[in-house]
């Protein structure tokens, strides 16, 4: 161990001697100045800090410090040197040279110089790496001589910047030592890094991780399926390269070496995703599984990928570290939002963290293209992790189709060489990425395996003759283009032409060119009797909102169409029959969660998706010219066609209610609760619009909204309410016998269906309802009982319903409306025929706590809905009651209210009964036997605030009373005399 006390001087004198060269080539260059500045600035700053450093070596004691400090001293002696030798005249490198190296000094620099001049073609490139023998060997008629080589300057701006970032930590770490010399030692200060770690404890730390961590999304179950579609000996051709190792080492600046950024391209199928997990797989081999972290961009998520591919890195990387969290991560926390700044200081403290712990950082990102328009974000995020010099210690491969946009974006990386002028036709670019196209001789070859073995796993074509079946491999091999995708589709079609060698001829000769031809042929062979259940089951497979849960509630939802007699011929193997290479059927790890009471049925459950995103693709495309048919025919979906096909499937399914319980006719099947699940999504305001302008959505949902219902009263404990929130409130619903309603009748269904429209406080689907044919059609007689019928609302099942009336008293459409004030539909009901002969106490319904239903804490609302009743013929003075409306609106002091009951009534003198019944059936009010007069000039309502303000109300109440002739009881006596007389 080399003695930190005699070390440094020799770093310090290195600095000086480092800082000369660098002001020396900066004068001597054109153009080098302002590269050249900031890292003489950071050179002298580290000399000044090393002579600080030289005056405390004398404080550390222990060995282990000082071991680290001429660890650190030594990375600073390196960093100073190479910095050094990249500006030192090309004499003073050789003249320092053993006179039998001297040879060796000019390959290297004749290699080095023709490197930076040198890049290969895409394809060379990649053969280079592969084949060990392969060497690049061109020649221009236009480079210049060795000497003016020797002459050029041999700054690299790639290399000039790392440099400087080391030099930085190399500050930041010497500046550390001499702020903590006297209290920590230099083992402390090596891993300064992880303090945070000691301000959480672990039940913070995985607080922290957990709200990193993007909703629903784990990549390690996509991975392993992806894994399992790997086949030995055809991913394994970029393994074998030498590439491949500079890679993991950190990237090579040969022109024919990988850089640490690699890029794979290639057509739809190629195999991308599966070469992807193949080389995730051996990363994780290389490192442990420590430093490395994958992610897999899905088009299914319709979602711009940045933030949630940072988040899920992050917190990967942090589990791999011992739930290590920086202090960057935790700010961001504390902030409680995700940025991409943010999220991006995060990777980079992980970075410096495992480069401490002397690991590299790898990182897969595949299929860049499934991420949704505009890329330009993700796209700049991978740029600046794969490019930039703080992000050194990480090896980056993305893997996507060679569109348009990435192309460009990744092209505009090449720079012009500093051999040619940027304008001249011939001017050699230099790229900081390793471009890598799925277009070559290797994938060609892993086809051609990729086939025998799926050709050997199969017992149908182990019936072939070995000379048929090498036949049959070669043509599939020849024709598919790079396409493993296009190989399985084939070999999906053939399997069920097996026995037919004649047919098996024919389809190699028919054999589609294109993923689409192949798709739309494997749909033209499906059955007429199969396809509306094939077209169910696509469509809802493709949607990103119908959350089927399992293969069997997918067939379940998929018989929507299908003939009522033809249901029991379908399950699963059936669906797998149907559709074939289509889609996957994997198995479910975990069976989803359950809400409604079931028997375990034993099944292992499964899942159903698209087998590869060109499905959905296909499905998607629009036609190529206008009057032309889609790609995919009949099948052919949209947004709008799931959406409804959607809401078709769940509200038919609740009016199928216990009808097909194969298992136990008790308990509802996953398919039922995943149908009562969507509906009370759908039933959310935000999607109300599209079930009621959808005519076969409307048509499926009415009879669902009948609070009788049986998918309603399997609703029949709390915790299954609580689940069900908008059917919960329909289960608050209670018929009464016939003997209790008006015609001695039970009630009918069109009553409950209405009820539902105020339960549910939706003003929309009553209107339509009511001009709907079901209800048009009805006998006068029939439809006037619809506003008679009476019924109960327990308010005891959820909070929102207003707790006003006992569950005893009984309700009408009308007086229900009244009661929680429902304008709207009130308004609605009247304008379809509704009266208030049988509701002689609607007014005082009105007038009942007016300043307690929500929205109405001014008594606007009731304001308005009297209004509307006085307008509709409702009697402003009701009999048979302790006090009038009249007398209850003056004692609040409310203008609008008295004055539309006096427009209406007329009757300013207006008082009850004082033998008649209270009209809420409350205790008597002090004023129920006073004139409105009295009450106006005596009363002090509990809404006034301000003493002004009461009696500004006070004041306009009386003048209108005065208008209508109101009168004390004396004055109103003495003109009874007078009259009399």
């Amino acid at each position: 161990m080399t003695d930190p006390i005699g070390f440094v001087p020799e770093v310090i004198i290195l600095s000086a001697r480092t800082a000369n060269a660098l002001i020396n080539y900066a004068g001597k260059v054109k153009g080098a100045r302002k590269y050249v500045l900031g890292i003489v600035l950071e050179v002298k700053t580290l000399k000044a800090v090393l002579e600080t450093l030289e005056t405390t070596l004398d404080q550390i004691r222990d060995s282990a410090s000082k071991a680290q400090l001429s660890e650190s001293l030594q990375q600073c002696q390196n960093t100073l040197l190479e910095l050094e030798r990249l500006v030192a005249p090309v004499e003073d490198i050789i003249e320092h040279q053993p006179p039998d190296s001297l040879a060796t000094v000019g390959r290297n620099l004749y290699s080095r110089i023709t490197s930076i001049q040198t890049r290969p073609r895409q394809v060379s490139l990649l053969e280079s790496q592969i084949n060990p023998d392969y060497r690049l060997a061109r020649s221009s008629p236009g480079q210049m001589s060795i000497s003016k080589q020797l002459k050029w300057p041999l700054l690299q701006q790639d290399k000039a910047d790392g440099l400087l970032e080391r030099l930085k930590r190399h500050n930041s770490q010497l500046s550390l030592a001499l702020d903590v010399s006297n209290t920590m030692s230099l083992n402390a200060i090596g891993s300064t890094v992880k303090d945070i770690e000691a301000a959480l404890n672990d039940g913070e730390k995985r607080r922290v991780l957990a709200w990193l961590k993007p909703p629903k999304l784990d990549m390690r179950d996509f991975h392993m399926e992806q894994h399992d579609k790997q086949e030995d000996e055809t991913c394994d051709w970029i393994t074998n390269s030498r590439g491949w190792k500079q890679w993991l080492e950190g990237g090579s600046s040969d022109p024919d070496g990988y850089r640490r950024f690699i890029w794979i391209n290639g057509i739809p199928g190629a195999g991308k995703t599966v070469l992807a997990s193949f080389l995730i797989d051996e990363v994780a081999k290389h490192c442990c599984y420590t430093g490395v972290s994958y992610y897999y961009c899905l088009g299914e998520r319709s979602q711009e990928e940045t933030i949630p591919l940072l988040r899920w890195m992050v917190g990967d990387l942090s589990r791999q570290a011992g739930r290590f969290i920086p202090q960057e991560l935790e700010d961001l926390y504390e902030a409680g939002a995700f940025t991409i700044q943010g999220l991006m200081n995060c990777l980079l403290a992980f970075c410096r963290w495992f480069e401490q712990n002397n690991r590299r950082v790898y990182l897969v990102v595949d299929a860049v293209d499934e991420s949704q328009k505009p890329r330009k974000r993700l796209l700049d995020l991978l740029i600046k992790i794969g490019t930039d010099p703080s992000f050194e210690n990480v090896s980056l491969l993305m893997t996507s189709r060679d569109e348009k946009d990435i192309r460009e974006t990744m092209e505009d990386l090449r720079v012009p060489l500093p051999m040619k002028r940027p304008f001249e036709d011939d001017a050699e670019l230099t790229s900081p990425f390793t471009d890598i196209t799925m277009s070559n001789g290797d994938v060609m070859r892993a086809i051609r395996t990729y086939v025998k073995k799926q050709f050997a796993r199969s017992s149908k074509f182990s019936r072939w003759t070995p000379i048929f079946r090498e036949q049959v491999e070669t043509e599939l091999a020849r024709n598919a283009r790079g396409m493993f995708r296009w190989v399985a589709c084939q070999i999906d079609i053939l399997e069920r032409l097996y026995l037919d060698g004649d047919r098996v001829m024919e389809a190699l000769r028919d054999m589609p060119e294109t993923l689409f031809g192949t798709y739309a042929k494997i749909l033209e062979n499906i059955s007429v009797e199969q396809r509306p259940f094939a077209h169910t089951a696509l469509a809802l497979i493709c949607s990103n909102t119908c959350n089927i849960k399992s293969a069997d509630v997918l067939v379940q939802a998929s018989l929507h169409n299908v003939q009522h007699g033809a249901i029991q011929r379908y399950d699963v193997n059936v669906l797998k029959e149907c559709l074939g290479c289509l889609i996957k059927i994997t198995d479910l790890r975990k069976k989803p969660e359950r809400i409604l009471v079931r028997e375990d049925d034993g099944i292992a459950l499964q899942k159903v998706s698209v087998a590869h995103y060109t499905v959905r693709e296909f499905l998607f495309a629009p036609s190529k010219k206008k009057g032309e048919p889609r790609p995919a025919g009949e099948y052919a979906l949209s947004d709008a066609e799931i959406r409804t096909l959607e809401m078709q499937v769940v509200f038919n399914g609740l009016q199928r209610w216990g009808r097909n319980r194969p298992i136990n006719p008790r308990f509802a099947t996953r398919y039922e609760e995943h149908c009562l699940e969507m509906s009370e999504v759908a039933l959310r305001e935000v999607r109300r619009n599209q079930l009621i302008k959808n005519e076969s959505i409307w048509k499926s949902i009415v009879p669902c909204l009948e609070p009788c219902s049986l998918h309603v009263r399997e609703l029949c404990n709390q915790r299954l309410r609580r689940a069900f929130p908008r059917w919960r409130m329909l289960f608050a619903f209670d018929e009464l016998a016939p003997e209790a309603n008006y015609n001695g009748k039970k009630i009918q269904s069109e009553t409950r269906i209405l009820a539902s429209s105020i339960l549910l406080g939706w003003p929309e689907f009553g209107q339509k309802f009511l001009q709907d044919p079901r209800f048009e059609n009805l006998p006068q007689k029939t439809k006037q009982a619809v506003w008679t019928d009476r019924f109960t609302i327990d308010s005891a099942i959820d909070d929102k319903i207003p707790r006003i009336l006992n569950k005893s008293t009984p309700m009408t459409l009308i007086r229900l409306c009244v009661v929680w004030k429902r304008v709207e539909l009130l308004d609605i009901f009247l304008n379809a025929g509704a009266n208030f002969v049988n509701e002689p106490s609607i007014v005082h319904r009105a007038l009942y706590q007016p300043y307690k239903y929500p929205g109405d804490e001014d008594g606007t609302i009731t304001g308005h809905l009297l209004k509307i009743i006085l307008e509709a013929g409702a009697d402003p003075d009701p009999p048979g009651f302790k006090y009038t409306p009249l007398q209850y609106a003056v004692s609040q002091l409310e203008e609008g209210w008295v004055q539309g009951l006096l427009l209406e009534g007329r009757d300013a003198n207006s008082v009850g009964d004082p033998s008649g019944r209270h009209p809420y059936d409350g205790p008597a009010e002090d004023w129920h036997n006073q004139c409105p007069l009295e009450i106006c000039e005596t009363v002090n309502p509990p809404w006034q605030g301000q003493e002004e303000e009461r009696e500004r109300a006070r004041r306009q109440v009386k003048q209108l009373l005065i208008q209508y002739g109101a009168q004390r009881p004396a004055e109103r006596q003495q003109i009874r005399i007078e009259l009399d007389t």
